[in-house]
């Protein structure tokens, strides 16, 4: 006879079933210790998620968005759930941001750490905390677009993780730490169990002041912080975002100003736990002001994508009024609320974003082009144009000109 519960998890679209799964609800107390869940009796009909185990393996299944997942032991198991809660999480509060990273608190402010593969986030977070810093989370981070124009970091609840085995230079304080606060484990991964009070509460807000990028380095290398363009620091939240409730020129905005009035910086170490000192030395101040103020943001709408799949005519196209963007120097980042997709621009794509801005043809762009670039072959410039504006109207970021 099959076991079935039903959990439903603070601020998410609906609750979880566990089928036959109990090795991975006993977990949720300690995994989920700052995240409020409840027992529902008695079973509802619909579901966010489900978890059955059979075959010797936890499945996962959705009716929301279709895809199916496996995990082959209960701390697994535990740890895809984590990871499908954030979705469930933005879709039940569609105007949130979410990236893939790290956030621990300084001085009343949110460090964001966004992800990277190898970089060492989850390690810096346990070293950050055996230092007493306190912690937002160590996956992901959801941000909410204050009245005033600024992001603030909202907590999730879940313990942090580490791999195992621990790093060869942990120090015998550091791993004399890791013993003491050991949660759950199994041969891949080690949750903690912090101190009370160190671990945020689900729901708990913190305004973002600093982005850092960590760049692990094999060789012994001292922590360095150093300044980063914007442009580096959009690419990768970008690249990191998951929000996909929004429409695209909405989401662009938020980044756009979270970037703007954040301190971007870079931190190159080799030794996660020295690396945690020098943040918490006087070498790093969380709460120095950018200076830069908030820009207007478009208004909240639900993202309904369409592509344009149609050739380009000989007609004139324009940029699409419905696309906000944001330039860098000769960098532009583009996006529509009404085509899919965040896009980066530079070198001649921006020249050709530039002569969009009013109607102009392609043969009148190739010209233009060719008058500027009289050394390259006129053909080669027409099919880079053709294919640049190509994907511009796919993606909804030109329209055709309409007749004055």
């Amino acid at each position: 006879m099959t076991e079935t519960q039903s959990i439903r998890f603070l601020g998410t679209d609906g609750p979880v079933l566990f089928e036959d799964a109990g090795q991975v609800v006993s977990l949720l107390p300690e995994i989920f210790c700052n995240w409020t869940f409840e027992h529902l009796a008695p079973l509802p009909s619909e579901a966010c998620l489900r978890m059955s185990f059979n075959g010797g393996k936890f499945h996962f299944a959705s009716d929301i968005y279709g895809a199916t997942k496996t995990a082959s032991d209960p701390l697994n198991a535990a740890c895809t759930l984590v990871a499908e809660l954030a979705w469930a999480r933005i879709r039940h509060e569609p105007g949130l941001l979410c990236f893939h990273g790290a956030a621990i608190e300084f001085d009343g402010t949110l460090v964001l750490f966004p992800n990277k593969r190898r970089a060492g986030k989850s390690t810096l977070t346990a070293c950050l905390a055996a230092q007493g810093s306190r912690v937002f989370t160590d996956d992901y981070l959801p941000l909410r677009l204050e009245q005033d124009g600024r992001m603030s970091g909202v907590a999730n609840g879940a313990a942090p993780r580490l791999r195992v085995p621990l790093p060869d230079d942990f120090s015998k304080d550091l791993q004399d730490w890791v013993a003491l606060h050991e949660g759950p484990k199994n041969r891949q991964y080690l949750y903690l169990t912090l101190d009370d009070g160190q671990l945020a509460a689900h729901g708990e807000t913190l305004p973002v002041s600093s982005i850092i990028l960590l760049d692990r380095m094999d060789e012994p290398t001292p922590p360095r912080l150093e300044p980063v363009d914007s442009p580096e620091i959009l690419r990768r939240l970008i690249y990191q975002n998951f929000s996909r409730s929004m429409n695209p020129a909405r989401v662009l905005a938020m980044i756009c100003n979270l970037t703007d009035m954040s301190n971007c910086l870079r931190l190159t170490y080799s030794n996660a736990e020295e690396a945690a000192f020098f943040l918490q030395s006087s070498a790093f101040d969380p709460t120095k002001q950018t200076g830069a103020q908030p820009s207007a943001v478009p208004e909240d709408s639900p993202a309904v994508l369409t592509t344009d799949n149609g050739r380009l005519q000989s007609c004139a196209y324009v940029r699409n009024p419905a696309v906000y963007e944001r330039r860098y120097g000769r960098e532009v980042f583009a996006a529509s609320a009404d085509g899919p997709g965040l896009h980066h621009f530079d070198g001649v794509t921006t020249g050709i974003w530039n002569l969009l801005s009013e109607p102009i043809t392609r043969e009148e762009i190739s010209d233009t082009l060719a008058a500027a670039f009289p050394g390259e072959p006129k053909e080669e410039l027409t099919q880079a144009v053709n294919k640049i504006m190509q994907t511009m109207l796919k993606h909804r970021l030109i329209v055709e000109a309409q007749p004055e």
